[in-house]
């Protein structure tokens, strides 16, 4: 069963080895995120990582998270990195504040920053998560073994997706893997992707698809208009992307309805709902 780890109080280790790097202030705990402990300290963030609570989709490994904030933190997709920290705490990053609300003020910069970081060279030694219709199936496939019954819906839906057209995977580019709307910061010269705990090589059309996974909505409070998705993906400065996104969109909204009955049962921020709101998308998305 998955429990929420505590956001207020630091391990005092993990203040001292920071009050050796930055001028000492009080720690406020910062919420939105479901996996690690976050602070802010001045003008700068700790995160401690706690590894125990990855999931079957989105892994927690702060060397990921401290590559690519080198990779992309100067040209402002990313906070900058002050610090990686290691000490009887486990592991932390330091990295600057970037003021502003999170969420989905600026779906069309939204989409161009995330193009630019699909442009981006990737830091080496991310994972690379295999492409194409039938690794989403694969990994539709896996949640649903971990689900403790079976779920009928999901089943059927599976089932209907394996006969469908298959979607060859394409060449990894660098990805983020979870922008979902409290991971992304409204910045003054446009949003600021955080928490990359979990970047990839993979399919540019999976951040897409996060961005516009109505469970992950949801579980963030947010409710986007009807016409979001189509202001979202018109801004997209890569038309090939953007079709290959709406060919792989029920596979996408079928891994995200396993998924979400995954988190329900171990505790995660999630309620069935998730899972039937993804279910109406997979069905709109059938050609």
């Amino acid at each position: 069963m998955y429990h929420a780890p505590p956001k207020s109080c630091p391990p005092p280790s993990l203040v001292e080895a920071v009050e050796a790097s930055l001028p000492s202030a009080a720690w406020q705990p910062l919420t939105g995120g479901l996996t690690n402990r976050v602070w802010r300290v001045g003008d700068h963030v700790v995160k401690l990582y706690e590894p125990r609570f990855a999931t079957p989709l989105f892994p927690n490994d702060p060397k990921a998270e401290e590559a690519a904030l080198r990779a992309l933190g100067p040209d402002g997709l990313a906070p900058r990195l002050i610090a990686h920290l290691e000490g009887v705490f486990g592991a932390a990053l330091i990295y600057e504040f970037q003021p502003g609300p999170s969420g989905f003020h600026d779906l069309a910069g939204l989409a161009t920053a995330l193009h630019r970081v699909h442009r981006t060279a990737p830091p080496i030694g991310l994972r690379r998560l295999p492409g194409g219709s039938d690794a989403i199936l694969a990994q539709t496939q896996d949640l649903m073994a971990r689900l403790s019954k079976s779920y009928p819906d999901l089943t059927g839906a599976l089932r209907d997706l394996r006969s469908a057209p298959n979607v060859v995977a394409v060449d990894p580019v660098f990805i983020h893997t979870d922008p979902v709307a409290a991971n992304v910061v409204q910045g003054a010269k446009g949003p600021i992707m955080i928490d990359w705990q979990c970047p990839a090589l993979g399919d540019p059309a999976e951040d897409l698809a996060m961005v516009l996974s109505p469970s992950m909505q949801s579980a963030y409070g947010v409710a986007l208009p009807s016409d979001a998705a189509a202001t979202f993906l018109a801004a997209y400065p890569d038309p090939d992307v953007v079709q290959r996104y709406r060919r792989l969109a029920p596979f996408h909204h079928l891994r995200m309805a396993a998924y979400a009955m995954w988190s329900l049962e171990n505790g995660r921020v999630a309620t069935a709902r998730g899972a039937d709101l993804e279910l109406d998308a997979l069905r709109r998305a059938v050609p």
